[in-house]
């Protein structure tokens, strides 16, 4: 509903004249009048609102909400006016959302600062206002740059007339109020919610301003969006009390809170116009694919360096209230220009997670050097992320204007190595921080459709209020991506909530009790089935990063979910749970595949060899490989031959799996070498074999090589640990219309298991992509039905004879 002071004042006749002081309400009749301003923020308007309909909820007593209190009634005064002024209850102080409840003689203030949020022009206001827009930006800045601001108007709710950008720190207080009456908002939607019955409430003696810990507290998903969420998703969002943060961050939450880089250079005019912005690859300027809209940037080049500085000060220039700008390369930026000015700029032993670090932080930090010249006011941000997600080495302390915002999984942190891994990154960035602006970028996406862990208990409240009692003090806040479904709001409300809601009270107190708070949390939400429901969320705490190849956790699991269900009954409590079941139906489902096994999938010997005649050259032409069987490449999705086709064969000796491949291509046409280095994961961008192994005792491991014999090795036991080296030697040959591959992985060392057998196999998969500008072909010898390699439930069989 649009909310409008003409819609919130009610009839005064409605309340009693003889009121008693002590009460706001008693015996269910109204003791008191919500009094607010003659013209209110948006936000005030609805904190009345929300005051009014709970407390009727709670008591049954409808209170007026009016702009004069009537004498001899108790007022409850919200949000700033001239009563609150005449009583001296400011909120000049009241940053962040703070907010106030104090009381005195016959009134109770709930107060914090609001303000009316008003877009800066130029502004887009609908999806098809591309044109108009960008016409009044390229005016107002002379050059072919993407407006920054595209996707504001998605924060702004036309059923409510509410942007998220609005201040709301009376609305705070309101919550907090009727959370003391016990008023909870687990899920959103009535059937999330605890409202207590209480006939008579008193006027409370309260003397109290609550500061949230972390001044930044955004949560939604990445672009947030309220222009086409229902009502109660975003006052689930509201009372949760999340807040985008616009004094710090400015506006761009809306979009360019990451890859601002990107508009400098992602206009087709510019693309046209200036390809030395453009990383080069394989001889040319990468301006872009279906895979990457906006092109990869050069970062050596001074053309886009200097479009860079311009852009940012045009931005100041024509937004002078925004305190910050995003300067942070394209999405999946993995591989460096090739280039002469990027030559040796990439460091590869730094894995994965750093080998772009020295080369990103290198140009953010010139970037912010010379803004702070004209600009010194105003914040560079940058986010460390994926191939630059370590500190810099060859930069000892950034720019004073320069914040960093780590992009993290604090799900992982249940594995003590990973939280390790993540507070050493954290540490050294503080250690390099000057500005003291660090911030952090959270993922919850775990239901995310079609991913992992979509349909699985992925609870970690214990991980969460860890790590934000860690963060208070050192971090301003943080931006949480969370699944979303169109047209609802939150994905899978009746798992995603958990998490969400001990985010949100950490938020505004990190060094709550978390096993208080869940301990409340069960009672109220699962009544009679609380224990069993304790029991089921501390099983999968402990236990969800198992399941993807484990039954018996899953077994055990539904078993606790089954005993909560039947401990709620058909009740409020089993409805919740039973939304909760809902969810978890492909948890059962994957455990059914569990047990049945990979009992469809192909099978692979590798025949006992003799090392002795074994040459490493990658043309597989001697003795060594005479008699070892020959395997067959299928189309990854369909099963079907492929275009290009591929073998491989497989050989023991002496503890060392031999692996050798041979790929069929066009006669006399180059192939797409993407690298020559070991451990650049630009390898991908091109033609590659992989090897993927789960031995006995690890699951698993992963080697790709290209034709050049360059490879890259990790394990992913946990994600991606590229620093893992397997000792493996690898050797590449091209000929006229084929490569091939010859690999021999030692066995004890880097690769940990024991010789497969029929009893104790390993399983494995051998996957090639041949990569194009029109497309790529992906095959494996054990397809995968799905778009990716890594699939482990599909990978084949492996045994050796006995010696």
């Amino acid at each position: 509903m649009r909310l409008g002071i003409a819609s919130v004042l009610l009839v005064l006749g409605a309340l009693r004249l003889a009121a008693d002081p002590a009460f706001l309400v008693k015996d269910g009749a109204p003791q008191a009048q919500i009094v607010i301003a003659e013209q209110p923020p948006r936000m005030t308007t609805l904190a009345a609102h929300e005051l009014r309909d709970y407390l009727h909820r709670i008591s049954g007593a409808e209170l007026p909400i009016v702009t004069q209190p009537a004498a001899g009634t108790v007022a409850m005064y919200v949000g700033r006016s001239a009563f609150t002024d005449q009583l001296g209850i400011a909120d000049t102080d009241l940053d962040a959302g703070a907010y106030r409840m104090v009381s005195g003689d016959g009134w109770l203030a709930l107060l914090g600062h609001d303000s009316d949020f008003t877009p800066p022009q130029p502004y887009k206001t609908t999806y098809s206002d591309d044109a108009r827009v960008l016409q009044e930006w390229d005016a107002l800045t002379g050059e072919k740059w993407l407006f920054p601001h595209t996707l504001l108007f998605k924060k702004y709710s036309r059923k409510m007339g509410l942007w998220d950008y609005d201040e709301r720190g009376s609305l705070n207080a309101v919550y907090g109020y009727l959370r003391s009456l016990g008023v909870r908002w687990y899920m959103q939607g009535e059937l999330g919610e605890i409202v207590p019955k209480q006939t008579t409430i008193p006027l409370p003696q309260v003397d109290q301003t609550v500061r949230p810990d972390f001044s930044v507290r955004d949560f939604g998903p990445y672009a947030p969006v309220w222009i086409g969420d229902p009502e109660e998703s975003i006052l689930w969002h509201l009372r949760m009390g999340f807040d985008p943060g616009r004094p710090e961050w400015g506006l761009s939450a809306s979009r360019w809170l990451g890859h601002g880089i990107c508009l400098v250079h992602g206009r087709d005019e510019t693309k046209r116009d200036h390809p030395e912005y453009f990383a080069l690859y394989d001889g040319k300027r990468f301006t872009g694919d279906k895979y990457s809209e906006y092109g990869k940037p050069c970062l050596s080049s001074p053309e886009l360096f200097a479009a860079n500085l311009r852009f940012i000060r045009a931005f100041f220039r024509i937004y002078p209230d925004e305190p910050m700008i995003c300067v942070m390369p394209a999405d999946a930026y993995v591989r460096i220009c090739e280039c002469p000015l990027c030559q040796g700029k990439d460091d590869l032993e730094r894995g994965s997670q750093g080998h772009l670090s020295d080369y990103v932080w290198d140009y953010v930090n010139r970037v912010a050097q010379e803004i702070r010249k004209t600009n010194p006011d105003k914040t560079i941000l940058c986010c460390a992320y994926g191939s630059y997600l370590l500190p810099p080495k060859k930069i000892a302390t950034l720019s004073p204007n320069l914040a960093v915002t780590i992009c993290q999984h604090r799900g992982a942190f249940g594995d003590p190595a990973t939280e390790k891994l993540y507070l050493d990154i954290r540490q050294g960035w503080l250690d390099r921080l000057t500005s003291g602006d660090l911030y952090i970028y959270e993922y919850y996406l775990y239901s995310r459709p079609e991913r992992a862990y979509e349909g699985l208990p992925v609870f970690f409240p214990h991980a969460i209020a860890r790590d934000l009692q860690r963060l208070r003090g050192v971090s301003k806040g943080e931006m949480v991506e969370q699944s979303r479904a169109q047209g609802t709001g939150m994905h899978a409300p009746a798992f995603n909530h958990l998490n969400a809601y001990v985010t949100a009270r950490l938020y505004w107190d990190a060094n709550l009790d978390v096993d208080a708070l869940l301990a409340e949390y069960y009672h109220s939400f699962y009544g009679p089935a609380a224990d069993a429901m304790k029991a089921f969320v501390d099983f999968s705490e402990q236990h969800w990063s198992e399941m993807l190849a484990n039954p018996e956790p899953i077994t055990e699991d539904l078993a606790l979910l089954a005993t909560a269900q039947k401990a709620a009954g058909d009740t409020v409590y089993g409805q919740r749970i039973a939304l909760l079941a809902d969810y978890l139906v492909p948890m059962a489902q994957l455990r059914d595949r569990l047990q049945k096994g990979r009992e469809d999938v192909p099978s692979c010997r590798a025949l006992l060899g003799n090392p002795a005649t074994f040459k490493l050259d990658g043309v597989l032409d001697e003795p060594f490989w005479e008699r070892a069987s020959t395997y067959g490449l299928r189309e990854l999705e369909t099963g079907r031959a492929p275009y290009f086709p591929t073998q491989f064969s497989l050989v023991w000796a002496k503890d060392a799996l031999y692996v050798g491949i041979r790929c069929q291509d066009l006669a006399g046409k180059p192939l797409n070498i993407a690298t020559t280095r070991n451990e650049d994961p630009a390898i991908w961008d091109g033609d590659t074999v992989e090897l993927l192994i789960e031995t006995q005792t690890h699951a698993y491991y992963q080697i790709a090589v290209n034709p050049s014999g360059a490879w890259i090795d990790a394990d992913r036991a946990k994600g991606l640990d590229s620093l893992w080296s397997s000792g493996a030697e690898v050797a590449a040959h091209v000929a006229e219309d084929h490569w091939t591959v010859e690999l021999r992985l030692p066995v004890g060392s880097g690769v940990v298991g024991r010789k497969p057998s029929e009893t104790y196999p390993w399983f494995v998969n051998v996957c090639r992509q041949r990569a194009r500008a029109t497309g790529s072909e992906l095959s494996a010898f054990s397809p995968t039905s799905q778009p990716g390699f890594h699939d482990p439930a599909r990978f084949a069989r492996l045994i050796s004879p006995p010696n």
